[in-house]
């Protein structure tokens, strides 16, 4: 009896090992799901939770050029036919909302947010890329008729969203505007159709050939090429001494004499130093994000210090900012390059040789980047500036 068990045991094992060659070696052919259809799922257990793979910086041009060579993965679903359908072109839009200045890799995906959003269909590979934090995500699509499929996405590579799509013309121009509808999309607790759908994407394509040719023709947000602004004045133009020092001051061996907060809510300033700001400004706990062209946050005193600075300090999202002295512009700058260690950035910088009397320091945001920029604090010494040295 015993003998007959071992020899059913074995054969089971046999048949196994057997069916397991031929899925391996022999896969079956899977269906391939239509462009001008609903795709059809395939029984496949390849997933992926993370965003595409892309070893470049935190430059947008490098990130987005860089997602127009990837192309998806078939997680649970074939790819389409790399044929053209009428969705087809590249779209932007400016969420006017509060941008996340912040940095995580546990944040909600599609998760809408104030900034510049890019978003291209072309030939069944769709691609969604948020310029602020870098996030982005490649998908595979299809359209029938008015209905648009968007599937095999890694963030959520088992749901098939459908939407209603449609292109109007605006101010007598052809295809200017694609209006999104979420017909169902559970991807990502519904927040990848809440950001398709939110506002109308503008075609980043010129009306017409003629046009185009030109180059003479209006560029919506996120379509047009960055113009990076002229340098600040020089040291020469200066009647001030302006240092940049790159880090931040709580660890200089020689730190301000004063320290202000950027918000004053939570915490009083000091008698002697008033702060204040734009009303389009954010208070982030003591910390203030300047979000638009133009938004500002300053300190004023009579208070004889012999230099004041302003400390920037945040995640890669930060952008382009200019500080004023007294109303003059004495620096301006990529506040994310001026310095970086273990995910930080930013730096302080400090204004000097000034005779006493009533002085002001603002910084404020350029907002051609749609970058928003973090103050944390305000700093005065009484004597010489702060030293990065070694504590």
């Amino acid at each position: 009896m015993g003998s007959k068990r071992r020899i059913l045991i074995l054969s089971l094992i046999v048949a196994a090992i057997f069916l397991l060659i031929i899925v391996v070696v022999f896969p079956s052919n899977l269906p391939i799901g239509e462009t001008t259809g609903t795709p059809e799922l395939a029984n496949t257990t390849q997933t992926s939770t993370e965003h595409p793979t892309i070893s470049v910086g935190n430059d947008p041009t490098d990130i987005w050029s860089d997602l127009l060579a990837q192309t998806p993965i078939p997680h649970t679903t074939p790819l389409p036919e790399s044929e053209w359908t009428p969705i087809d072109g590249t779209y932007a839009k400016l969420d006017p909302s509060q941008p996340q200045w912040w940095a995580c890799r546990r944040c909600a995906d599609y998760r809408p947010a104030g900034g510049i959003w890019k978003l291209q269909f072309d030939k069944g590979v769709m691609r969604i890329y948020y310029s602020i934090t870098g996030w982005r995500s490649i998908t595979s699509y299809s359209v029938a008729g008015d209905r648009l499929y968007i599937f095999n996405d890694p963030y959520c590579p088992q749901e098939v969203g459908e939407y209603l799509w449609k292109l109007e013309d605006e101010w007598n121009l052809p295809n200017r505007r694609l209006t999104i509808e979420v017909a169902s999309d559970p991807c990502s607790i519904q927040l990848r159709g809440e950001n398709l759908s939110n506002q109308p994407w503008y075609s980043c394509m010129p009306p017409n050939e003629m046009t185009g040719a030109s180059a003479h023709w209006y560029k919506p947000p996120g379509c047009e090429e960055i113009q990076i602004p002229t340098a600040a004045p020089s040291a020469l133009e200066l009647q001030v001494t302006v240092t940049v020092h790159p880090g931040y001051t709580r660890d200089f061996a020689r730190q301000p004499d004063e320290y202000v907060n950027a918000t004053s809510e939570e915490k009083s300033s000091p008698e002697g130093i008033a702060v204040t700001n734009s009303d389009e400004s954010i208070p982030y706990g003591l910390n203030r994000i300047l979000w638009g062209e133009g938004d500002w946050v300053q300190a004023s005193t009579d208070l004889p210090f012999e230099s004041m600075g302003v400390q920037i300090y945040g995640d890669h999202t930060i952008g382009w900012a200019r500080v004023l002295f007294d109303g003059e512009e004495v620096w301006r700058g990529d506040t994310a390059e001026i310095w970086s260690h273990l995910g930080r950035h930013g730096g302080y910088i400090e204004i000097s040789g000034f005779d006493p009397g009533t002085h002001t320091i603002r910084v404020e945001s350029m907002g051609f980047d749609y970058h928003p920029v973090t103050v944390a604090y305000f700093g005065f010494s009484h004597h010489g500036g702060v030293e990065m040295g070694e504590r």
